[in-house]
């Protein structure tokens, strides 16, 4: 069975409009001391990040503490956006209603899903008896979580969607079954 602890990253300094370069703020900052802290006791096997600067600062202080390698994963990475427009929470249910909807120039989750699952199929096989940590984004993990249990749908995700940092905990067996799932830290900065 695979251990994989995956973190959300913490609060994000929304003001900068490069999604990928995105810092974190002073509070997110803090918060990522506090995954490190939770985090301390964990011996991690592999860890694997989104290239997103918001997601592998929330994991630098237990990287550092432990002296991990992390590897970038794009395709752990936040989701396409597109074109938004004003209707963001009608959009959002939207696409969870069809995850093969995606506004103009954005991704569908559906599409979302099948990147972030090979990536996680990545992970499970190359350390199908380990420890993992992963760092990524709410959508992507939803989508993850979702792949596990299709019964993780729009009201699930609007339950964690302003949890930043969110750490959870899941074993995996080798018929990608979840074997346990617990929530550790859910930050709640909406």
């Amino acid at each position: 069975m695979t251990t994989i602890y995956f973190v959300r990253h913490a609060l994000p300094d929304y003001s900068n409009p490069h999604d990928a370069t995105m810092n974190l703020t002073a509070i997110g900052r803090e918060d990522a001391v506090k995954v490190s802290q939770l985090l301390q006791t964990v011996v991690f096997d592999d860890c694997v990040s989104s290239p997103y600067k918001r997601t592998l600062q929330t994991i630098e202080p237990l990287a550092a503490a432990q002296n991990l390698t992390v590897r970038l994963d794009r395709r752990l990475r936040e989701r396409e956006r597109g074109v938004i427009g004003d209707h963001e929470d009608g959009l959002l249910k939207q696409r969870w209603q069809d995850f093969n909807f995606a506004e103009p120039g954005g991704e569908s989750l559906g599409h979302l899903q099948q990147r972030v699952s090979a990536a996680i199929d990545d992970v499970l096989k190359r350390e199908p008896d380990g420890t993992v940590l992963v760092s990524t984004h709410g959508a992507a993990l939803a989508m993850i979580i979702n792949t596990f249990n299709s019964d993780f749908r729009y009201a699930d995700f609007m339950r964690i969607k302003n949890f930043t940092p969110y750490v959870l905990k899941m074993t995996i067996n080798k018929y990608r079954e979840i074997v346990t799932q617990e929530e550790l830290l859910s930050v709640n900065h909406g």
